[in-house]
């Protein structure tokens, strides 16, 4: 039986991927905007990388496909990503 929970909206997707490249990549909170990129401003390594993503999974209970979210790489695209992916996890 699946536990009933209330969707976040994009913005609180958003402020908490924010908040934890911020704890788990040491990016300063001023870099992290929508145009922001993986492998541009963020610079992350392929260990936060990989942090971020179970970090994500877990605190939304959903699951997302690494090689997409390595493509979409803008920073606002991945939150749109999360945000969907919270959407189809109630279904």
């Amino acid at each position: 039986m699946k536990t009933q929970r209330t969707r976040p909206s994009r913005q609180d997707v958003r402020a908490r991927l924010a908040t934890l490249i911020t704890e788990i990549a040491k990016i300063p909170p001023e870099a992290i905007v929508d145009s922001a990129t993986i492998d541009g401003a963020l610079r992350m390594e392929s260990v936060d990388f990989v942090e971020l993503q179970v970090a994500l999974e877990d605190e939304y209970q959903i699951e997302l496909d690494p090689i997409r979210v390595v493509e979409l790489n803008q920073f606002s695209a991945i939150a749109d990503y999360v945000h969907e992916c919270t959407a189809a996890a109630e279904e």
